[in-house]
């Protein structure tokens, strides 16, 4: 007999501890790390759209030139190739943050459904790219398919870094709770699709820079928008900085009036809301300085993956802003 009342020959079982705050912490850091890669792996297939190299292997996928193992013979095979192996590794890590976040954090936390979101947009994102390959959307492709498929893969990219931000904020809450009846959330989903739209046409209009390079800025933006002979990506081209000013004042009023009226501002703890509301405001303001200099500048290659970047820390900011507002305490 054992003192606590059980024989010998009762079986020891050991509970093991809920997950606590440095548990979902840890996790939160671990998916903003992942966030971070995929980052560098999105402007770095910006990279080679804008060198041409997306034909670098062929119109073969997942295999590079029929091969599984395949030694590049050319800049652009080195450059896609280089591409699809991070890219690949960029769909690992969000697999194994997936299965670590099911694996910690019991039902129902949010967590959960982030993690397996994040999963299910990074398959979308493989067969998007997988789709512009073998169907050879690529290089000098300058269909209206393309630039279809281009804005969708802006959109599809902007939903799965929008999703693991969520996850690396609820990894760090233990008993984190969405209020999805918030009168908030409205507001918040016009402004997702503004931040939508925009970022497709400047997915169509990054295309057109790419295969029809302008020469003089803005004159020769403004001159093609009517011109019966340019190419319809050039006429396009004006559209997208209308759309960006327009949707960037949208986002100058929706901010600063959602923090405002937030739960999280007054109570300070998510305290987020009125912080990320400034930084939204700055980066907006950011984000139309490097539009009008890309334009400026006659969109040059470096200056598109700027301008990509940056319009990657907007949409986040907005994220953090939409999470701390929908942020319910208990």
């Amino acid at each position: 007999m054992i003192s606590d009342g059980r024989t010998l020959d009762t079986p020891l079982t050991i509970e093991a501890d809920p997950p606590g705050p440095a548990t979902t912490g840890r996790l939160g850091e671990l998916w903003l790390a992942g966030l971070a890669y995929t980052i560098l792996v999105i402007l770095f297939g910006a990279v080679v759209r804008i060198t041409g190299s997306g034909a670098g292997c062929g119109q073969h996928w997942p295999t590079c030139q029929g091969e599984v193992v395949h030694l590049p013979q050319s800049v652009e095979t080195v450059i896609e190739l280089t591409h699809r192996i991070t890219s690949g590794l960029s769909m690992l890590v969000v697999f194994v943050l997936a299965f670590v976040s099911f694996k910690r954090v019991a039902a129902p936390h949010p967590l959960r459904r982030a993690a397996m979101a994040a999963v299910v947009l990074m398959v979308v994102e493989a067969l998007i790219g997988a789709a512009l390959v073998l169907l050879r959307l690529v290089g000098d492709n300058d269909s209206f398919a393309r630039a279809v498929i281009m804005g969708l893969h802006l959109v599809n990219t902007l939903a799965l870094t929008g999703v693991m931000a969520w996850a690396a904020l609820l990894g760090g809450r233990p008993t984190a709770r969405v209020d999805w009846k918030s009168a908030a959330l409205k507001p918040l989903l016009v402004g997702t699709v503004g931040i939508g739209v925009v970022a497709a046409a400047g997915a169509v209009t990054a295309l057109g820079d790419t295969l029809y390079p302008a020469t003089a800025g803005v004159t020769e933006t403004v001159s093609q928008v009517g011109s019966a002979g340019a190419h319809f990506l050039e006429r396009l081209r004006g559209a997208h900085p209308l759309l960006a000013i327009a949707v960037s004042g949208l986002l100058l009023w929706l901010g600063p009036d959602l923090a405002a009226r937030s739960l999280s501002t007054r109570e300070g703890g998510a305290g987020g809301a009125a912080r990320w509301s400034r930084a939204l405001t700055i980066t907006v303001y950011g984000q139309l300085a490097l539009g009008l200099l890309n334009v400026w500048l006659s969109a040059p290659g470096w200056m598109q993956v700027v301008h990509l970047c940056a319009a990657l820390v907007l949409w986040l900011c907005w994220v953090g802003l939409g999470f701390a507002v929908l942020q319910r305490s208990g």
